[in-house]
Formats: structure tokens, C-alpha cells, sequence
């Protein structure tokens, strides 16, 4: 049971705007009470300050609550998503992480707060607050649309300009990472990795890299550790990925749709858990950094080229079916299961291996014709050769 004088570490990477008070005040409040919203909004108080509390009591006096009692709200925010509690047996410290408020429709939209909330509430007062949360966006049903579409704007882009394009586009830093930033930096020493190096693109990096190859984050402190040069004090992505190479996880994840697992381990599951080589390696990477697509949407691409190219990954298939997506648009696992799905179902004629996608043969056709082209005009300049020795 918690004790008043056991230690405790608050963690809140997020600020709160006035539509978060709005959704605690309006939608969590009714449902977790004052005692628990007073706990929330006291932990994210003490959060912002500079100076560190060491144990609960200060909690306890501030909320008015008797520790039993402050465990017990505790455990509401939990329910709620608002708070995630960690433990340390060998301190006796609490890691409290604090949880952004889901907002307006989010809220309401819920699978279970949305229906406690009508449940303790009514359904007028749940129209309401959808109302009153719902963006201002007018019906469009009436309106005819005739925007002017932008599908003629490339009709003059090569294949030369596309494959410059992707090589030098700048990069977009991915959101919706499943490594959990806070726990990689709780009790990280600037010896493993300085303050300087703690750049939102350097660990926008390492979450990444970690998420393509399913390490977690207290092995990743120890690859950074190993990967920052002695010499500049500088994070070497470089080496850290090598190191993410060698000591990648080989354990079975756990995962309901195998789409989400990390590329690499995905890969490896579809060769009976064999370690990658390093050929097949350098393609997740390329198609992780070049191309921009995230794990999920590498899973389906892998899994799709296997099946159709009798289990080979020849990379300049891949990249032409990769190029081929990011032009789509496609940058989700949904997009590109229906594309897929889409290209299986479609056929071909001169079929070299199993049905491909109607593009890669059109290149190969466009291909076939500058070859014969090229033989016809060495013949034409062979017959013009030996015409001039006819009449020299």
C-alpha cells in the first residue's frame, strides 16, 4: 500500500491548451470526480516546476488526501488513460508518466468513455457536448465540387526526374513511434548520451530505427552508449545502426497482425527465424530512408514481393514497386493491403512469373522497344557503312 514517504519521479513531456482543460473540466470531470481530476491537475502542476518533489507528502497535503485514498484516484486516472504508473522495488520509487486528455469528439467517440459518459449522463447531454466539441464545417451534400484537380500537372515527369526526386527529397520526421521516448531517457547519463546529441532529429532517428528492427528502449540506451564517437561527443548513426544489426532482437513478438511487427523481425519470421543477411538488411534500410515508408507499409511491400516473385527480394523490383507507392500515395498498411490486393486481382498478358502489376510491365515493354531500337539503328548504320565502301 502506498506510503506517504515513499519517493516518487513525475514525467510530462506535453503542455496542456485550453481545449485539454476544457476536456477534463467538461468530459473527464463527470466521470473521475473532483478528487481524481484534483490529483491530475497537481501532478502536471508539479511537473512544470524546477524544483523536484521527493515523496508523496507534499501530494497528500496539497489534494487533501490520506495516501490509501490518493492510491485509489490514482488508479482512476490509470483507468482513464490519463496516467501510466511504474514502480521500483529495489528504490521504492513511483514514476508517475502523465497521459495527454483525449479532446472533444475523440473523447465522445471512445469505444468505452463514450458510452459511460451517456450512461451517467443522457443522451441530451451527450448531444450536446458532440455538438458543442463538433468542428464548424458545413454539409457539403448541396455543393457540387469543381475544384480544379492537379492530375495533368506531371504529365512531362520522367522516370530520371522521379528517381532524383527521391534521392534528395528532404526527409519528414515520422510521428506515431512505438517507442516510448520518456522511458529511453529516464536515468540516461549524458556519459551515454550528451545533452547536445538529444536533438528531436537524433531521437526521432533512434525511435525509428528502433521500431524497424523491435528493440526496446533500455537495450537502445546501451547501442547509443556504444555508438556516440569518444573523439566529437557526436552520435555515429552509422555505427548504431550496425549495432542494431548485430544485437536485434530474435525473440518472438507477440503482435495479433504480424503487419506490426518490427520490419527486420517480420523478415526474419518469414525465413523460420533465420538471421537476415546483410543484403536483405540494406533493403529494409533503403526502404525505410529512401522511400520514407514506415514498418507497416514495408511488411505488406516484402510480403507481396515474396509472394509474387517465387520468395526472391530482387531490389530493383522492389524499388520499382516502392517508387511506385510513394507516387500513390500510399503510406499506410490499409492503403497498401487494399493496392496489393488490388494488383492480385488484376491480369496480364506475357506473363514471366506470377501476375505483376500492369506498370512494371509497361516499363519493361518501354525498355524492350529502346533496346530494339537502338539494334535497328546499328543496322541502319551498318548497311550505310558499307554502302560508302561500295560507291568510295
Amino acid at each position: 500500500m502506498l506510503q506517504k514517504e515513499d519517493r516518487l519521479k513525475i514525467e510530462c513531456t506535453h503542455t496542456l491548451s485550453h481545449a485539454h482543460f476544457q476536456a477534463l473540466r467538461m468530459l473527464y470531470y463527470p466521470l473521475i470526480g473532483n478528487e481524481a481530476l484534483s490529483l491530475y491537475e497537481t501532478l502536471y502542476a508539479l511537473s512544470k516546476q524546477p524544483q523536484r518533489i521527493k515523496n508523496h507528502l507534499l501530494i497528500c497535503k496539497l489534494c487533501m488526501l490520506k495516501a490509501e485514498l490518493l492510491e485509489q484516484k490514482r488508479m482512476i486516472l490509470e483507468q482513464y488513460l490519463l496516467l501510466k504508473t511504474y514502480y521500483d522495488g529495489a528504490k521504492n520509487t513511483y514514476l508517475y508518466e502523465l497521459m495527454t486528455p483525449k479532446i472533444g469528439c475523440e473523447f465522445l467517440s471512445h469505444e468505452v468513455f463514450g458510452r459511460l459518459y451517456m450512461e451517467k449522463l443522457g443522451k441530451q447531454v451527450f448531444e450536446f457536448m458532440k455538438k458543442s466539441f463538433a468542428p464548424a464545417i458545413e454539409a457539403k451534400t448541396d455543393y457540387q465540387n469543381i475544384s480544379t484537380h492537379m492530375s495533368d500537372m506531371l504529365q512531362n515527369w520522367n522516370e530520371e526526374q522521379e528517381a532524383l526526386f527521391i534521392l534528395n527529397k528532404p526527409s519528414v520526421p515520422k510521428k506515431n513511434f512505438h517507442f516510448r521516448f520518456e522511458r529511453f531517457l529516464n536515468n540516461l547519463s549524458p556519459m551515454i548520451l550528451p545533452l547536445s546529441e538529444r536533438t528531436k532529429d537524433n531521437l526521432d532517428f533512434i525511435a525509428e530505427k528502433a521500431d524497424l528492427y523491435g528493440i526496446d528502449e533500455i537495450a537502445m540506451q546501451k547501442l547509443v552508449g556504444k555508438s556516440i564517437n569518444l573523439k566529437t561527443n557526436r552520435l555515429d548513426r552509422k555505427k548504431l545502426v550496425e549495432w542494431m544489426q548485430k544485437s536485434q532482437d530474435k525473440k518472438a513478438v507477440q503482435v495479433t497482425d504480424p503487419y506490426d511487427m518490427p520490419s527486420a523481425l517480420f523478415l526474419q519470421q518469414k525465413q523460420n527465424g533465420i538471421a537476415l543477411s546483410k543484403s536483405d538488411q540494406e533493403l529494409i534500410e533503403l526502404l525505410n530512408d529512401k522511400y520514407q515508408l514506415n514498418p507497416q507499409v514495408i511488411n505488406v511491400l516484402l510480403d507481396y514481393v515474396l509472394e509474387r516473385n517465387n520468395q526472391s527480394l530482387a531490389r530493383k523490383y522492389v524499388e520499382k514497386i516502392a517508387a511506385a507507392w510513394v507516387r500513390l500515395g500510399i503510406d499506410t498498411k490499409e492503403k497498401a493491403l487494399a493496392e496489393s490486393q488490388k494488383e492480385n486481382t488484376q491480369t496480364y498478358p506475357n506473363k514471366k512469373t506470377k501476375q505483376l502489376p500492369k506498370w512494371f510491365y509497361e516499363q519493361d515493354t518501354s525498355e524492350q522497344k529502346n533496346q530494339e531500337e537502338a539494334v535497328n539503328d546499328e543496322e541502319l548504320m551498318e548497311q550505310l557503312r558499307k554502302l560508302r565502301e561500295q560507291h568510295g
